[in-house]
């Protein structure tokens, strides 16, 4: 047998023998994955509504503006607009729209006062930005106002209603997409446009405002080449793209900082998955030493198992990511309006998501085989059993309690094995830490969202979509802190399951010697909740340090009660209790005699 096909038979041989463990793993890993995808695919989904709605609207690369005031006589404001249509004709341009005659008017809508700004349309599409309707039809030769998208979802306005601009009543024909200023409220005034028929209407509604003129370049690249050429361009493109996708930039941030903190975490799951199985292979790496395996080989036997775990861990989280990415995108005000579809799948997001996963793979893996290869083979093959700690004096103490026998037994059992019994903690401890991390979030942003409906604003219709936003940023702190504690969860089953599988040997041993299975469950979930106990006296106060460090002055200092922290303490010991007896239970069930023997 060749000695690739060997390393494939065993890796095969170990997932079958122990499905479970490769499931924890599968588990942790998809959660690393989904993080890293969300973060990946938040920035690409963000760049490419912002792209298609300037490709649907031939938005422009840079945009020109002049003012006109109200003591301008008709001679000189046309001056104004033919100096800025000049600029249609500079070199490099290949297309111009305008320029349009704009002013900021107060409006109103069911009685309830709105600023506006209003901008004079032809009836016919521009060549350079013209708005994608959404709703109802263009303007044409009648009076009429069509509605930036947002505003027009603000306000609840629809085709055939009415809005009043500047005292006069002006019918609604549709609404439509921009990249000429951000949606509403995320740029303020609201944006609309009018028939110059409507405008005739106004009259000294547009003494004071200004013409904008949108410019199409043959190299978009060159915009910021061209404004600087030019004093009459205000805005180019790249602005425009950085400040409508600056809210879903910050998001990915949360959540490449948050892949991160996952991976390192998982990075410790992983550990423990690896070190437990070296721990119950050790005989099998003696054997195949002994028939002339190489070290590398061995350890090659668990990069095969544990990296086709992460491939398929990788399949799980960029499939879970790319879903969960459009209804988090739309937490934002920008993607709610220019929409947010699927992200399709991309070689270099799934060669990222990977790697994160078979990085976690190889560095969770290496260390551990490599200690358990440099054992001697006589040592491997011979039995593993260490000679138990001589109890201290806090043991000593203990003992000489009037304890039940189980809770004796339990104490007992993590004084013998106090390496793993500290390990086992530690691992509880980031269980905790993410728990009180989770809480603490859920409450920061709870607080945000009142500290902003709190403040006075004299717009109804925007203090009504802060609202919807402030819910919408809610679901994002949900969201957050579930993918905490779907980890910290996955992190207490592997610290459960595989503290059973360390301690089923020991209480075989009881079992011979009377115990019944009922007080060897007893025994060890005394064992279970002291590391538990011990946890939460650790992660409470790391968890409110972790929380700290990432809210960066947005978020409210920590402000959970002491009930709470109880309240959690309580929650965690009886949680662990319930995971733990689970498989101590399927284990005290099992017969005594191969649960004494090696493997």
């Amino acid at each position: 047998m060749g000695a690739g096909r060997m390393i494939i038979g065993l890796a095969w041989r170990n997932v079958r023998y122990r499905p479970w463990q490769a499931l924890l793993l599968l588990l942790a890993l998809s959660v690393a994955a989904t993080a890293i995808t969300l973060a990946l695919a938040l920035v690409d989904v963000s760049g490419r509504s912002w792209d298609r709605v300037s490709q649907d609207t031939n938005g422009f690369h840079v945009e020109a503006g002049a003012d006109i005031s109200p003591d301008m006589s008709p001679a000189q404001r046309e001056r104004v607009r033919a100096e800025l249509s000049r600029l249609g004709d500079a070199p490099g341009v290949i297309g111009a729209g305008g320029p349009w005659l704009g002013a900021q008017v107060d409006g109103e809508i069911g009685g309830t006062p709105v600023r506006l700004r209003v901008e004079v349309r032809d009836p016919g599409p521009a060549a350079v930005d013209q708005p994608l309707v959404t709703a109802g039809h263009w303007l044409d030769g009648r009076e009429g106002v069509v509605l930036e998208d947002g505003f027009a979802a603000a306000a609840g306005l629809q085709p055939g209603d009415t809005i009043t601009i500047a005292g006069q009543p002006v019918p609604v024909r549709g609404a439509a997409l921009t990249i000429d200023i951000g949606p509403y409220p995320t740029d303020q005034p609201a944006l609309v446009w009018i028939s110059p028929a409507t405008a005739a209407q106004l009259g000294a509604a547009f003494d004071r405002g200004a013409y904008s003129l949108a410019l199409r370049l043959a190299d978009p690249d060159q915009a910021e080449s061209f404004a600087d050429a030019h004093p009459e361009v205000n805005d180019t493109w790249q602005e425009s793209k950085r400040e409508a996708v600056a809210d879903i930039q910050d998001l990915a941030a949360v959540f490449g900082g948050l892949a991160i903190f996952v991976v390192a975490l998982t990075i410790g799951t992983a550990v423990i998955l690896v070190a437990g199985r070296m721990r119950a292979q050790i005989r099998q790496v003696g054997t195949l030493k002994a028939v002339g395996a190489t070290p590398g080989q061995v350890t090659c036997v668990l990069l095969v198992e544990y990296v086709t775990v992460a491939f398929l861990a990788t399949a799980v989280g960029l499939a879970v990511g790319s879903l969960l990415t459009p209804p988090l995108a739309r937490i934002t005000d920008v993607l709610a309006v220019y929409g947010a579809h699927n992200p399709p799948l991309t070689w270099p997001r799934a060669a990222s998501a990977f790697a994160g996963a078979a990085a976690v793979v190889v560095v969770a893996t290496v260390w551990p085989a490599l200690r358990g290869v440099r054992r001697s083979t006589l040592r491997s093959l011979a039995s593993n059993v260490r000679p138990p700690h001589r109890p201290g004096r806090l043991m000593r103490t203990i003992t000489a309690l009037p304890l039940p026998v189980p809770v004796w037994l339990g104490l007992r059992g993590a004084n013998r094995r106090r390496g793993r019994f500290f390990a086992n903690t530690l691992g509880l401890t980031g269980g905790i830490t993410l728990l009180i991390t989770a809480l603490a979030l859920r409450t920061g942003v709870d607080a945000l969202r009142q500290s902003a409906l709190s403040l006075e604003d004299p717009d109804p219709i925007s203090r009504a979509t802060t609202i919807a936003s402030q819910d919408r940023v809610s679901s994002l702190g949900f969201t957050v802190a579930a993918f905490l504690l779907a980890l910290a969860l996955i992190n207490a089953t592997v610290a459960a399951v595989f503290s059973a599988q360390d301690h089923a040997r020991s209480h075989a041993i009881m079992r011979t010697i009377g115990t019944t299975p009922r007080q060897s469950v007893t025994a060890f979930l005394v064992t279970q909740l002291t590391a538990c106990l011990l946890a939460c006296g650790l992660g409470i106060p790391l968890g409110i340090l972790f929380y700290e460090s990432i809210r960066a002055g947005i978020l409210d200092p920590i402000g959970l009660s002491l009930l709470t922290y109880i309240a959690t303490t309580l929650t965690a010991l009886t949680l662990y209790a319930i995971i733990a007896a689970i498989p101590a239970r399927l284990l005290a069930q099992r017969p005594i005699t191969p649960q004494l023997a090696y493997e």
